[in-house]
């Protein structure tokens, strides 16, 4: 009976401790996030990653880049559908393929792996300019509509662009 009754207190004290140290990730990622402007975002899109609940500052760094690249290839992998609906429209062609060649293939093949490797390397202004480059190919692909931009371009184009200015701000509290 006593060693069952030791066993449970060790128990209820495990649990303690665990309930604590989530508590504590979770104030992290509460604390990190208030420091942007895009805090309900930020909680939403930390607290997905199965990661986030074990990382440091620099981990949640790394995965709000992971969860731009994520939304960017999202909208890539949109736009090239959308390009080849255009059905031999010259315009469409031109407006979808310079989204999918100029502005999100850059920061799928360039911008992003290199706002990851300066991060990690601690090039925190680098990473900065990286993450920066990708909020500016979204602005671009809106304009390759020349003010009549598709809604869900539009929409997809924005949620790039938050997710991207997001992730300078986590990387600003770095600096």
């Amino acid at each position: 009976y006593n060693r069952m009754n030791n066993f449970m207190k060790l128990f209820a004290m495990f649990l303690f401790i665990q309930t604590q140290i989530a508590l504590s990730q979770q104030n992290l990622i509460q604390q990190l996030c208030q420091k942007t402007r895009y805090e309900p975002l930020c909680v939403a899109t930390l607290n997905l990653d199965p990661r986030s609940k074990t990382s440091d500052l620099q981990g949640l760094a790394s995965i709000s880049i992971d969860a731009t690249t994520k939304k960017t290839n999202e909208t890539l992998t949109y736009l090239i559908s959308a390009l080849e609906r255009t059905g031999g429209n010259r315009t469409a062609f031109e407006e979808y393929g310079t989204c999918v060649d100029q502005d999100y293939g850059a920061s799928i093949d360039r911008y992003l792996p290199a706002a990851l490797a300066n991060q990690k390397a601690k090039k925190y202004s680098s990473a900065i300019a990286n993450l920066q480059d990708v909020m500016g190919a979204s602005g671009d692909c809106e304009n390759q509509f020349a003010g009549s931009c598709p809604l869900p371009v539009s929409q997809r184009n924005k949620v790039v662009h938050d997710i991207a200015d997001m992730t300078t701000d986590i990387i600003k509290t770095f600096v």
